[in-house]
């Protein structure tokens, strides 16, 4: 089966979507304020090695940062508010498009679902105090159970 890191078109495509999403979270001004405007070298390819692996591609975020606690730890005492976290998932799905990401439906469906469950924990996490302790894997996020689009 297809994973939607391949069905997005593999790491070239992930890449691109972390580069873009990164620069208008730095420009959106709802973002801005947990992201700062001055941004991070390296960022963007943290972004992207996270995606790749969540979406059923190589694990490299976990080979190259640490896994599920790693991610955790970074976003601990960001104290990210509910229009911080949903403004993310727009501007993430707002990203898709420009980064040319497949328009399919239940592809769109299955990153949003996946947005709305990530955005929680992180929010969760992010307020002080929140235990970011984790022996858990980085999540990889499928198709679910009504499976892939049929192809075309």
């Amino acid at each position: 089966m297809t994973t939607l890191y391949d069905y997005a078109g593999g790491r070239d495509a992930i890449v691109r979507l972390a580069e873009i999403h990164y620069g208008r979270c730095l420009t959106d001004p709802v973002l801005s304020q947990v992201f700062g405007t001055q941004g991070s070298a390296t960022h963007a390819g943290h972004l992207a090695d996270w995606l790749t692996e969540v979406f059923g591609g190589p694990k490299l975020y976990t080979e190259r940062h640490g896994g599920h606690e790693a991610l955790l730890r970074h976003h601990a005492n960001r104290s990210i508010a509910e229009p911080q976290r949903a403004r993310f998932v727009a501007v993430f799905l707002e990203s898709c498009d420009a980064a040319g990401l497949p328009a399919e439906p239940r592809f769109r469906e299955r990153l949003r679902e996946y947005l709305e469950w990530g955005t929680a924990i992180a929010l969760d996490v992010s307020q002080p105090g929140a235990d970011v302790t984790s022996d858990d894997p980085v999540p990889v996020w499928d198709w679910g159970p009504a499976g892939p689009p049929p192809r075309a």
